[in-house]
């Protein structure tokens, strides 16, 4: 009964941070939509790893991986940068800006063609082999890509613009997310997977001055409630709330379980995009999702995926 009783609370945790992180594209949308004239996307990004990191700051000083990390920043603050450059502010501002141009559930669907990604540059990193399993999911995966493509989006905020910019943008973030999950693996398991997330969103914070100067962002306070609140959320919820809560999750339920949450994402975030964004969905899309989370399902690895989530699971 016990073991039931973990299940469900591993499950539940899991389903939360699913539910927060499919909520990132619509409310990410809403606020290019009715407020983007009223605030710089990189400042805002800048305030958004902020929050994160100051809601997983506690979880810095649980353990003995602060002392480790200590001990070891001499031999890991080169990777420790290069994966907050590409995870952190790559992906991070990628896709928050992708849905300045294009709809909720576009962006979502193309940044969720990271599990191609990754195991495309595991291959070419000689860390994993490539199979006619894994090469048929890759193929129907970028025949997803054309389809989505090929497929015009519309919701209350496109007025007939094309979301080609958007889609794009979305797809590189799902390429940066690819590159931190492969070169990832080795600072996850040492640290936990929990700890590393709060010190990347830490040091992604720190890096976004520096890409703020140089593109002449516009650094101003006055915001309207709405932009505020949706900078809480996204920061707190959408990235501190649902990483602890799905690492957390991870203690509870093996990963292969909760793997199968990345379709229920992809759905939940087409629900939301229909429902408070007025999404049309052709069916040429709704072949694209079918082709995508397809070829996604033919290429995970949930053998290689049990090793190194269960080691980020013992850092939480």
């Amino acid at each position: 009964m016990a073991v039931n009783r973990n299940q469900l609370k591993g499950l539940f945790l899991g389903l939360t941070a699913t539910c927060f992180w499919s909520s990132f594209y619509p409310v990410s949308r809403y606020l290019f939509g009715s407020e983007a004239e009223k605030f710089d996307e990189l400042f805002v990004s800048f305030l958004r790893f902020a929050f994160a990191f100051l809601f997983l700051l506690p979880f810095l000083f649980r353990g003995d991986s602060l002392r480790k990390f200590c001990r070891n920043w001499k031999h890991d603050w080169g990777l420790f940068l290069f994966l907050s450059a590409v995870g952190i502010v790559g992906e991070g501002v990628l896709i928050f800006v992708a849905t300045k141009y294009t709809t909720a559930a576009r962006a979502s669907l193309m940044a969720n063609l990271s599990p191609v990604f990754t195991v495309l540059l595991s291959w070419l990193a000689g860390k994993e082999m490539l199979t006619g399993r894994k090469v048929t999911g890759m193929l129907l995966g970028f025949a997803g890509i054309t389809t989505v493509v090929l497929s015009r989006g519309a919701d209350i905020f496109t007025g007939g613009a094309s979301t080609l910019c958007g889609d794009f943008l979305a797809l590189g973030s799902g390429v940066c997310w690819a590159v931190y999950t492969v070169f990832g693996t080795k600072i996850t398991e040492q640290y936990g997977g929990i700890f590393c997330t709060a010190v990347l969103f830490g040091l992604g914070t720190v890096l976004m001055i520096p890409v703020m100067l140089l593109a002449g962002s516009k650094i101003s306070f006055d915001f309207p409630g709405t932009v505020w609140l949706g900078l809480l959320y996204l920061g707190c919820c959408t990235n501190g709330l649902a990483n602890g809560a799905w690492y957390c999750a991870l203690k509870y339920v093996k990963p292969s379980e909760l793997g199968a949450l990345g379709y229920v994402s992809a759905m939940i975030t087409v629900t939301f995009s229909i429902v408070f964004l007025a999404e049309k969905i052709t069916w040429l899309f709704a072949l694209a999702i079918v082709m995508v989370l397809g070829g996604v399902s033919l290429m995970l690895s949930i053998g290689n995926k049990r090793k190194s989530c269960q080691a980020s699971a013992d850092g939480c």
